[in-house]
């Protein structure tokens, strides 16, 4: 699954740095405005919240029914009330745009008329890929449910090709400048589900509409699904109050935001996303069988492995975030002035990452356990953390205190998740993981000193052989010293590296 992501994640990579260079700060800021509804649904459905809903409930179906005649009748149940929700959804946000972008965006960008009117035009190209993106969303759970990872993670590259192919089409072809981005969302969205869809045909397992809908199961799902969105859903949603927030800043400072999130999607969905989501389905099934020191154990070595890979994404991209956004976006259109104000948003989510990354691994025990209430109320509580410090935090310090308003909140909701699984009797911290934990964070601080070596490097090379340079000496010698140690992760990392090659 993370090979499947890491291929989607590089393409993306490739679209924002030509997004970057071609179009000025009024078109990305414009376009980063009005793709952060569609894309809040691609980040809440596509990394979370319809299969940590669904999954639980449909491996307890298929373990309470060898048949799997009620799984079935579930898949298809389901899915017919999801095509009714996205369609009306999905026609209502194209009918209402402008009013739905009334409430994320500050007064101060809607008296920018020709700004605003992009925006609102492009909103209403983008409303029909939230149709797309949940179908997506729907199918790779089921996907997932089945054994299946590699494919669902590897079909979101297709949005990036679309966007990517999309962005170097001559702006002529299209009756408003920055058109193309827009439509280029919309198809990549068609291409990614359609992908699914045959999968799913070629296995037998394509959901059919049904009249019959309202299943006491179906009920089920959808009460998780609320409390799911919240639970899942604290840094998307964070998104949206920084969005507020950041338009009410000088012109460029959504961009800053959306290319600095970009990188820390990088590691984030390589790592956090794709463990949480292959995790779902086997914690459901010992969930069902009532084996929690299973689960127990299995999160336990997650957690771990997340913060052995998590913890060096979040120095390098700390200690390198102005060589990282030079080498990749100081070009074109975009100016010196984006270049420190994108390296100071990301050095901020780079801390963010460590707390960010953690929790994607907890959430999942919870509804695996079907308790979706806690991680609900903890992101609830997070977000409300957030919007009351948001505006002091900008009072004093401007674009780099709204993300550090963002950072606390993150670290409570870690917090809590944490704390609330002794109520589940799942127990993390034992003397194996704090000693695991004590020896990442020792090679992690050897990493940190090594990366700071890439202004030395950068005095004899090119900036972009240094900080490769840079990279690859701060990851020889971190794996290095992990195997030296005698890191567990290392370990386990590297059988399965050569498990796979043999295969």
């Amino acid at each position: 699954m993370a090979s499947g992501t890491l291929t989607s994640r590089i393409l993306g990579l490739m679209r924002d740095i030509a997004l970057a260079a071609l179009f000025d700060r009024a078109i990305t800021d414009a376009w980063a405005a009005a793709f952060r509804l569609p894309n809040l649904f691609r980040r809440l459905l596509g990394e979370g919240s319809l299969g940590v809903s669904f999954i639980p409930i449909y491996m307890e179906a298929q373990v309470g029914d060898p048949t799997g005649v009620k799984a079935r009748n579930l898949a298809n149940a389901f899915y017919t009330l999801l095509l009714i929700c996205l369609g009306t959804f999905s026609c209502l946000g194209i009918i209402f745009a402008e009013s739905l972008l009334g409430w994320i965006l500050s007064s101060d960008y809607q008296a920018q008329a020709g700004q605003w009117d992009l925006t609102v035009r492009m909103a209403r190209i983008m409303f029909g890929f939230i149709f797309f993106v949940s179908s997506y969303s729907y199918f790779m759970g089921l996907l997932n449910a089945l054994g299946s990872f590699g494919l669902p993670a590897l079909a979101p590259a297709l949005l990036n090709v679309s966007m990517l192919v999309f962005t170097f089409l001559p702006p002529q072809w299209f009756p408003v400048h920055g058109d193309g981005l827009a439509w280029g969302v919309l198809i990549g969205g068609f291409l990614q589900a359609a992908l699914l869809w045959g999968a799913l045909a070629r296995k037998g397992y394509l959901p059919q509409v049904q009249r019959s809908f309202w299943s006491p199961d179906v009920q089920r799902v959808f009460r998780n699904l609320g409390p799911s969105f919240l639970g899942m859903g604290l840094f998307q949603f964070s998104t949206l109050v920084n969005l507020y927030f950041a338009s009410s800043l000088p012109s460029g400072a959504i961009s800053s935001i959306y290319f600095a999130d970009r990188l820390l999607e990088f590691p984030l969905s390589l790592v956090s996303v794709s463990l949480g989501t292959a995790l779902l389905p086997m914690l459901s099934s010992w969930a069902a069988e009532g084996k929690k020191d299973q689960i127990g154990e299995s999160v336990r070595q997650n957690f771990a492995l997340n913060f052995y890979l998590a913890f060096p994404a979040a120095i390098g991209l700390a200690v390198l975030a102005t060589p990282i956004v030079k080498v990749l976006f100081y070009r074109g259109h975009f100016t010196e002035a984006d270049l420190l104000a994108t390296a100071e948003v990301l050095q901020i989510l780079a801390i963010s990452l460590i707390f960010i990354s953690a929790a994607r691994v907890l959430v999942p025990v919870y509804y695996a356990l079907q308790k979706a209430q806690i991680p609900a109320i903890s992101a609830l509580g997070s977000l409300g953390l957030h919007i009351s410090m948001a505006g002091w935090w900008i009072e004093n310090h401007g674009l780099r205190g709204l993300m550090i308003s963002g950072l606390v909140s993150a670290i409570f909701q870690f917090g809590v998740l944490l704390f609330c699984l002794k109520s589940q009797s799942i127990e993390i911290f034992n003397r194996a993981l704090s000693s695991e934990l004590l020896k990442i964070f020792g090679v992690g601080i050897l990493l940190a000193v090594i990366s700071s070596s890439y202004g030395v490097l950068e005095s004899w090379v090119p900036a972009w052989i240094a900080l490769v340079l840079t990279i690859l000496l701060s990851g020889a010698a971190y794996f290095g010293s992990s195997f030296i140690v005698g890191i567990d992760a290392f370990q386990f990392l590297t059988r399965i590296i050569a498990n796979k090659s043999k295969q």
